[in-house]
């Protein structure tokens, strides 16, 4: 499938998730302060399955933000149906969730964020 909610859905500030075989995906509306002011965005996540990306190495994560209008959706839909593509058969094949651990932050960095 492949694919993102119209604009509308985001304008309205919600955020979208969904998969193709084991490569998911998450797409957040936004905004990031500029020299005129405020630009809206849309920032799309790309993680590999089993695990959700809180429970997913950081090294194995993409992200890239878009501007929250046509042309930022049509881009953000392209970009990635683009990372699919380019390796088609590492999203085919995960590990079962059964058969691996979801990751956690070394000690120190849980420490840090609790201090």
């Amino acid at each position: 499938m492949l694919d993102l909610p119209r604009l509308l859905y985001f304008k309205n500030k919600n955020v979208y998730s969904a998969n193709q075989a084991e490569m998911r995906y998450r797409a957040t509306p936004g905004k990031r302060k500029t020299d005129d002011g405020e630009q809206a965005i849309l920032t799309v996540e790309i993680w590999p399955g089993p695990w959700t990306i809180e429970y997913t190495d950081p090294a194995l994560r993409q992200s890239e933000t878009f501007a929250l209008d046509e042309e930022g959706l049509t881009a953000a839909r392209g970009w990635i149906r683009s990372v699919y593509d380019a390796d088609p058969d590492r999203w085919q094949t995960a590990p079962s969730i059964l058969d691996c651990e979801p990751w956690t932050p070394p000690a120190q960095e849980q420490e840090e964020e609790q201090g």
